[in-house]
């Protein structure tokens, strides 16, 4: 018989979201696909000193911070503007406006505050995803409501917000509590857009004599398929030197292209003490 018999806390590999709040936004940026792990170490400095006559100080420790990485399949450059805690800008350039963008419909059994990525074709005969630089423009949000469709109302029945993680740079959420049919989220909902303007490139510069880093926000997470949240929080994450690997593979390389990260989190002073570096959270107790 075992040794040990009770099994808890014990995961199998599943990987995780990253997420990044930068300097100023009021939501996380999911970054999007990662090849391999995310890591993140708790480091620090310890102090002791050996005495002449009395053996060996207390141990202090000092210069707490987590330093990680992971590698970023999803090379999407207001995303990675927004690890670079201030140090890239980018600047879009414009296609000619688009007609004939299809309706996109999200299914039956959409749930309140939970972000819905705004997926746009160049037509419905075309699957070329597109990237818009500026909020789209809705013709109609409706809800199916068996006959006549209820007509959506923009922040009272859903909002629209900037997404870096989405294709076309924008996601919607909707509010149930605002809909006059029943049972809102059985429903089905139709989003007519309107005409709009693609982005044709995107580009991102870096390089000045000094520059003062805005830390991110920046968090792990992953859910279990009983809705159970794992994750790690650092409230205060700059990018490491050399943290930026741009790589173009060559045609007989393996995989995708991809970028390396690596990071340090810092203490956030405005935090109570004891708390200024990570949190680490297990939800709704072990598996």
């Amino acid at each position: 018989m075992p040794v040990q018999t009770s099994q808890t806390n014990m995961y199998f590999p599943d990987g995780c979201q990253v997420l990044v709040k930068a300097s100023g936004d009021s939501v996380y940026t999911d970054l999007g696909v990662i090849e391999g792990d995310a890591t993140a170490t708790f480091n620090y400095d310890e102090i002791q000193v050996e005495t002449a006559n009395a053996g060996k100080t207390a141990k202090k420790i000092k210069n707490m911070r987590v330093e990680g990485g992971f590698t970023l399949l999803s090379l999407n450059p207001d995303a990675i503007k927004k690890l670079g805690a201030g140090v890239f800008t980018t600047s879009t350039t414009a296609a000619s406006p688009l007609t004939t963008i299809p309706n996109q419909v999200i299914a039956a059994g959409w749930a309140d505050n939970v972000r819905h990525q705004l997926v746009m074709y160049t037509s419905s005969s075309d699957s070329t995803k597109v990237r818009i630089a500026t909020k789209p423009t809705l013709t109609s949000v409706t809800l199916d409501a068996g006959g006549t469709p209820e007509t959506l109302t923009e922040n009272s029945d859903y909002v629209v917000m900037a997404d870096a993680g989405s294709p076309s740079g924008w996601s919607i959420q909707f509010i149930s509590a605002g809909m006059s049919t029943g049972s809102p989220t059985t429903k089905a909902i139709t989003i007519d857009y309107g005409t709009m303007t693609p982005v044709a490139s995107v580009t991102m510069k870096a390089g000045e004599s000094t520059k003062v880093l805005a830390a991110v926000e920046m968090m792990y997470k992953h859910t279990d398929s009983a809705g159970r949240i794992r994750s790690i929080y650092m409230p205060a994450v700059e990018p490491t030197s050399g943290g930026f690997a741009f790589n173009f593979k060559g045609a007989a390389s393996d995989g995708l292209e991809s970028m390396p990260i690596t990071f340090s989190a810092r203490l956030d002073t405005t935090k109570t003490s004891g708390a200024q570096l990570f949190e680490w959270t297990i939800e709704n107790g072990a598996e």
